[in-house]
């Protein structure tokens, strides 16, 4: 096992290595994000049909998983088969990495700006008597002991619109480092009892990498739309979240 400061390092590197793949083909990514308008016409009528009721549910729920699948299949090898697990889960050779793309309308800021709902088997953090995150901490495969790493791509969006409002780059903490961020990071999810919302908002640094006149951070806006402030989207004054462009 790592201790505390080596698995966030490990996480911080893991981090940096998708964020720099992302953002070296942003510009055909986002196209390929809109690619649903191509055939706007011939799906529109339905998706509106068979929403649920009372329920604002994005148009790209199911397509930016897509889209992010054929992506990272050129950086990481060795997908992983595991029943439990977000969207997109590999083996590296000195970890498990998770990546869970999540879509959020503009129009409904408690999906974003400084949280995003995790699902049970999304994540391994967890909180005694709250919630319980059904991956380990660790995996063990022939003898080799590997930990987890979990990410979070969030698109924040309009639907039927190509003009994106912010693409999110997330690090949960692994559920180790429960005895430095507690449960102060985390607030009612939903469906209750099956998922939780990670409060990044509330402590979004990678608490043992940071020094005292330095600070790195467990979130980033890799896009930005230009009408859009730091705030509208995350939710922090505190801190200068870096944004790696705008759109």
């Amino acid at each position: 096992m790592l201790n505390d400061i080596e698995l966030e390092k490990l996480e911080r590197l893991y981090f940096e290595y998708i964020r720099t793949f992302v953002l070296n083909d942003i510009t055909n990514l986002i196209s390929n994000i809109n690619s649903r308008l191509d055939i706007l016409n011939d799906w529109k009528t339905q998706f509106k049909n068979t929403a649920h009721a009372g329920y604002q549910s994005s148009d790209l729920e199911y397509g930016a998983k897509r889209v992010f699948h054929h992506y990272f299949s050129a950086l990481f090898k060795f997908p992983n088969s595991s029943p439990i697990g977000p969207d997109l889960m590999y083996r590296c050779h000195d970890a498990f990495v998770h990546i869970d793309i999540k879509t959020a309308l503009i129009t409904n800021p408690s999906d974003f700006k400084g949280k995003v709902n995790i699902a049970s088997n999304q994540s391994s953090y967890s909180v005694p008597n709250i919630f319980t995150g059904n991956i380990p901490n660790y995996y063990t495969i022939n003898k080799v002991v590997l930990p987890s790493l979990t990410y979070i791509i969030q698109i924040v969006h309009e639907n039927f619109k190509p003009e994106l409002k912010a693409i999110l780059l997330i690090c949960i903490p692994n559920g180790q480092l429960y005895s430095i961020y507690g449960s102060s990071i985390i607030s009612g999810g939903k469906p209750k009892g099956k998922s939780f919302r990670y409060n990044y908002a509330r402590e979004p640094r990678f608490l043992k990498l940071c020094g005292a006149n330095f600070d790195t951070f467990r979130v980033e806006i890799l896009c930005l739309n230009k009408n859009l402030k730091q705030k509208d989207i995350v939710g922090i004054q505190k801190f200068q979240i870096p944004i790696h462009c705008w759109i």
